[in-house]
Order: structure tokens, then sequence, then C-alpha cells
């Protein structure tokens, strides 16, 4: 056997093993592009009834957009939100953080065009989360239940805040 054999062989072995604890990274190059959900990047800011509503993306470029939602009442900040959009196993999934905490199951994109809608049905609420385009600075979320309960909010694209410093 050959010094180089041998030294490929444990190379091999070390990349099969990266990609067993590591899936994510190796499905960052999906088949299913994160273009098609690229446009929430930026910021969006707007209402739900007395709440004020500030959401911003990242763009798509990593190969991951992640999310945050700040939920206002009269200035002071009532809830938050983290979120994930990722390939995960050939699928670009949705996975939410409310308060911070990581969702059980994620949710998968179901649908694109004017509108995109993320899915899981094993969900209690929401069971599918849409964005609906607007026109290219107005989008609307909204979440939907099983029963057909339906919750909405309204967004504008707005600049997004730079830090002091």
């Amino acid at each position: 056997m050959s010094d180089r054999a041998f030294v490929s062989f444990p190379l091999a072995l070390a990349v099969i093993g990266l990609g067993s604890l590591c899936p994510t990274l190796l499905h960052a190059q999906s088949e299913y592009p994160l273009a098609e959900v690229s446009f929430l990047s930026g910021c969006w800011a707007g209402g739900m009834g007395a709440i004020e509503v500030r959401e911003q993306w990242t763009d798509d470029e990593s190969g991951v957009m992640l999310g945050t939602t700040r939920y206002f009442r009269d200035g002071a900040l009532v809830d938050f939100e983290f979120a994930m959009i990722s390939p995960i196993d050939g699928e670009v999934t949705l996975w939410p953080y409310p308060g911070g905490n990581r969702a059980p199951r994620g949710f998968a994109l179901t649908q694109t065009g004017a509108e995109i809608v993320f899915e899981n049905l094993e969900h209690d609420f929401p069971v599918r989360i849409v964005y609906a385009r607007e026109g290219p600075d107005t989008l609307t979320p909204r979440i939907e239940g099983r029963d057909g309960e339906t919750r909405g909010w309204r967004l504008h694209r707005v600049a997004c805040p730079t830090g002091s410093g």
C-alpha cells in the first residue's frame, strides 16, 4: 500500500464523519434555492392592531437567512422571535424561535410565487406561515390554523437601523 492511499483513506473518513455531524452544512448547496424567499431580505415595519411589528431578514448569500421580529405596544417591547430559513435535507425550511426557543419542528416551504407558504401540519398553531408579496415594498404575513383561524398583518419595507459608534 502506498503512503498516498493511506493518507487519502483517513481523509475520506474524516470528510464522511464531518458530513454526518453537520448535515445542514452539506445541504447548503440545496437544489431548492433560497432565492425563492430572498425578497424577505431587509427591514420591514407595520402594525397588527395596537401592536407595532418590526421584522429584519439577512440576505441569502450564506445559504441561511436569519430573521428577527419584535413586537411593541406603546413603544415597549412585548415579545420577540428569531427565525432561520435554510435548506435542510433538500427542503427549504423555516425554523421559528418564538421568545428565543426553537420550535420542535420546522415548517417546509410548500409554495412560492406571490405567496410563499411554509407548512407543518403536525404543529398545533399555526400550521402555515404565509408571506404574501404586494409589490416590492409591501408584505402581508399571516399565520393559519387547521380550523381556518387566520391572523395577519401588513408590513412595509423600511431602511434598516444602523448601529452607533
